[in-house]
């Protein structure tokens, strides 16, 4: 992983552990991860180091910072919460009940939608590799190819949870061989959903009266699963959010709890995307299911764009971040509200100057920028290097990326395999979509040219965002109203 110089970085340990193992190879798709070769390992590196906050008045190495000084953000924070446009006995059910005929779609806005999982402090998961009798084991083990990437996830929860959110992990230390075939337990597309995931629960169940007695099963909110080779007829996920109503016989007593694995897609060699790449990559892959079940939807802003795990698991061209957006980070509570510079416009009589830090940098006092527009959604601004968790991105993938949150989206379900980039459509309705600086007239599909770069500007309504200068690891903004 490219790293940045070496008097930003520390290598911290985190939880009494040193952390291991953020592989990141290049890949030529944007999709999720899974499962390698069935005699690779995967050893363990270093992990994404920690960039510490630094001065925000650092200048650049061609140009001189403006003489500014940290602004006081103009608009109470929880004015930037904007609310979720759909209605209140909506806003607190669990995506996909039915309200009113309706069928929830899951907040956009504020509040988080109720969530199976923790999002703050102590969490609890087992997670085992399964294999049958048709599809044996792998010569990999769950030491040497899992502990690592479980280190690695432990590490990003701290870090983009800034502390809040301590993710542990249980791991079997041998693979559980369930003694059936699993082509019994077809998971196939061309069967009804009844089938399917009757199909599932059934493995997924067998797979919780497996398990070792001696595990902590008290407090447990969730197994991961990763599967031998050869599950080709697994062709959905099996899963479970865990408030199904299907509970996992657990030997400590049954319990309904979030699981998750994958499915034959990620066991695949298809050219240069290798199952061991997407094997590389099961840690972000996880974590993407686990954010689902932390209330978020993923996908956006920019779906299959390298801009973050939610919206690309397993590197893009050789480009891929660790990141989440930053207004999921906002709605879990992991930025605090004072790191937030909150705009409403009617306080924008005069402009509003501050230094928002890189997101790839921990901590910091501003992580984003919001301007909020009641009954309508959320400006959001974020600043971003190419480094730490975003270390594989090419040099020049520095800047703004600002992008526009539809906290009013009229949509059952939101789409999650809609394009990375041009905007919004009555085709491809968006819950967050990237904008482009003025005067663009590039390609919108390559997700590099969403970066907003010193000298550019940003219009949308009757309010220009510029970005005045961009130091080693921050951006001095400006933002006023037009005319």
């Amino acid at each position: 992983m490219t790293t940045p110089t070496t008097s930003l970085l520390r290598r911290l340990p985190m939880k009494g552990r040193n952390f291991l193992a953020l592989v990141l190879l290049a890949t030529l798709n944007a999709g999720c991860v899974s499962i390698g070769p069935d005699n690779t390992e995967i050893q363990a590196q270093p992990s994404a180091p920690r960039v510490e906050s630094v001065p925000t008045e650092l200048p650049s190495e061609q140009v001189v910072a403006p003489d500014w000084t940290q602004s006081a953000s103009p608009t109470d924070q929880e004015l930037c919460k904007v609310l979720d446009g759909q209605s209140q006995a909506a806003r607190e059910a669990f995506e996909g009940l039915s309200i009113a005929g309706k069928r929830t779609r899951g907040n956009i806005g504020f509040p988080l939608s109720p969530q199976t999982l923790p999002i703050s402090g102590e969490s609890n998961f087992i997670v085992v590799m399964v294999a049958f009798d048709d599809a044996p084991p792998s010569n990999k083990t769950p030491e040497g190819f899992l502990r690592p990437q479980l280190a690695t996830m432990e590490e990003w929860a701290d870090f983009w949870s800034q502390g809040k959110l301590d993710l542990n992990f249980q791991l079997v230390d041998e693979w559980v061989t369930l003694p059936v075939d699993h082509k019994d337990y077809p998971v196939n597309r061309d069967l009804s959903f009844e089938e399917r995931q009757g199909n599932s629960n059934k493995i997924i169940q067998m797979i919780g009266r497996s398990l070792p007695a001696d595990l902590n099963y008290d407090d447990v909110d969730g197994v991961l699963a990763y599967w031998s080779p050869g599950i080709d007829y697994f062709e959905g996920d099996l899963g479970l959010q865990g408030n199904e109503g299907v509970p996992l016989p657990f030997p400590g007593g049954a319990k309904e709890v979030f699981f998750w694995s994958g499915n034959e897609w990620w066991y695949r060699d298809e050219g240069e995307l290798t199952a061991e790449k997407r094997a590389e990559h099961t840690w972000s892959f996880w974590l993407y299911l686990m954010l689902d079940s932390m209330g978020l939807h993923n996908h956006g802003p920019g779906n299959g764009w390298p801009t973050a795990l939610q919206t690309s698991q397993i590197p893009a061209r050789g480009e891929f971040s660790g990141a989440i957006n930053g207004w999921d980070e906002f709605r879990l509570g992991w930025t605090d509200d004072d790191q937030v510079h909150c705009m409403a416009t009617e306080d924008l009589n005069d402009s509003s100057r501050f230094i928002l830090g890189s997101r790839e940098v921990f901590g910091g006092e501003k992580r984003l920028a919001v301007v909020p527009f009641e009954s309508e959604g959320a400006l959001v601004i974020e600043s971003r290097r190419p480094i730490g968790w975003s270390g594989t991105w090419d040099s020049d993938r520095a800047g703004l990326l600002v992008y526009f949150v539809d906290t009013q989206l009229e949509v059952e379900r939101v789409d999650a395999f809609t394009q990375g980039g041009c905007g919004t459509s009555d085709e491809q309705k968006k819950w967050a979509y990237y904008l482009y600086r003025d005067g663009f007239t590039g390609n919108c599909r390559d997700w590099f040219e969403a970066f907003i770069r010193p000298g550019d500007t940003v219009t949308f309504k009757d309010l220009e965002i510029s970005l005045v200068h961009s130091a080693e690891t921050s951006d001095y903004v400006e933002v006023k109203r037009k005319g």
